[in-house]
């Protein structure tokens, strides 16, 4: 692996990588080593891992997510109870 640094155009430092496959990536100077080092780790872990292992967690992180299905288009009547007042005389007596 081969790395050099150089400012680039707008003024940042940065990182140049050159993997040993020949894959080129840039990396800001100001990321702390440890905080790649931890991501690479994390990334390298990850691609190990088969396909079904990731599709199948974004399976169960969205099944927790609720979402409504139906929706009611027609308003119901109220219940009788609701016609009635809570206190004094009923408006409407049922026979």
């Amino acid at each position: 692996m081969e790395n050099k640094r150089f400012i680039a155009a707008n003024g940042c430092e940065v990182i140049k990588v050159v993997t040993d496959s020949g894959v080129t990536g840039y990396i800001d100077a100001s990321i702390p080593v440890d905080a790649i080092e931890a991501w690479h780790r994390r990334l390298s872990a990850d691609l190990r891992r088969p396909i079904a292992h990731s599709r199948r967690m974004l399976r169960q992180n969205q099944r927790r997510v609720f979402r409504r299905v139906r929706t009611r288009t027609r308003r119901r009547r109220p219940s009788p109870s609701l016609w009635l007042p809570r206190r004094g005389r009923p408006l409407i007596v049922l026979r």
